[in-house]
């Protein structure tokens, strides 16, 4: 009997199909590549928008891998930014605290840095202020850098009674023998004044032999300040003194600000510690205001 070759009875095998791949999912859109210090700033903005931050959707918005999420969580969290939990992260709890500590420290500086310009200049305006008061004398006392330089004044005399809507100035004076009075109302951060309806109310209510008033400008128009809300407590002084006194160092001449707090003729003096400019003087003298220079030194 014929024997086939064992070749001829082996059918030849079809080639195997390659694994068919599974389909790509769509790859979300993703923003340019952040430095980690950018990226970690956008996280915090994340959180605070939406109150919490989870791991994959840091990788997700940053196109970056989830260790790389982690990490920035970590780094935040040692900063004590932020509090983290199982894949996610919170604001820490005092980091509005920390932001308001901040602020109110940077507020000072701006302050204290306005208070030493032309320093010089409103002490010698502060001293020749003090001058013009005796103890019969009930003052109120502006809001400002050159009127916080006569409570300083103020502060080494024998006292008199002051009236005032400066927390700087009324803490001063506190323990001196200056008598210190204070309305009631609004603290205004920036200069640590109290403002708003109550302050007016209570402010109307006194009467003063003498106002002093710190302004941001003057000019032939009359004294500016850079707060509305400031300003309508000086009106209230203006109004109910006897005697308003502008201290005005002479920078501010010529400069007009936000609000205007008084025209020239609700004037009696101005305590500047140089020479108005020939326009100036002339509607000062005009107005009937007399302008007293200090003398330095």
């Amino acid at each position: 009997m014929a024997v086939r070759p064992a070749s001829a009875s082996i059918r030849p095998k079809s080639a195997a199909k390659p694994a068919r791949k599974p389909p790509r999912s769509p790859v979300p859109e993703r923003t340019e590549r952040l430095p980690a210090a950018a990226r970690q700033q956008r996280i915090l903005e994340m959180m605070g928008q939406e109150g919490f931050v989870g791991v994959a959707q840091i990788a997700e918005r940053f196109g970056v891998s989830q260790m790389s999420a982690r990490r920035d969580l970590d780094v935040l969290s040692a900063q004590g930014r932020l509090v983290r939990s199982h894949g996610a992260a919170v604001p820490a709890p005092v980091a509005s605290a920390t932001r308001e500590g901040a602020e109110a420290e940077t507020r000072e500086l701006q302050y204290d840095t306005r208070r030493r310009r032309q320093n010089a200049a409103k002490q010698a305006i502060a001293r020749s202020a003090a001058a013009l008061l005796g103890p019969q004398d009930n003052v109120a006392l502006d809001v400002g850098s050159t009127v916080l330089a006569l409570g300083r004044e103020l502060a080494k005399g024998p006292g008199l009674r002051v009236f005032t809507n400066h927390l700087r100035l009324a803490a001063l004076l506190a323990g001196t023998r200056c008598e210190v009075l204070m309305p009631g109302g609004i603290v205004r951060a920036q200069e640590l004044s109290l403002c708003g309806q109550t302050a007016l109310a209570q402010t109307a209510q006194h009467w003063f032999s003498k106002a002093f008033i710190g302004v941001a400008g003057l000019t032939e128009q009359g004294g500016f300040d850079s707060s509305p809300e400031d300003t309508q407590v000086k009106r209230v002084y203006i109004e109910r003194a006897d005697q308003v006194i502008l201290l005005c160092d002479a920078s501010k001449f010529g400069q007009r600000s936000l609000a205007q707090a008084c025209t020239l003729q609700e004037i009696h003096m101005v305590i500047t510690d140089a020479a108005p400019p020939a326009p100036l003087a002339a509607a000062l003298k005009a107005a009937g205001v007399t302008v007293r220079i200090a003398p330095r030194g």
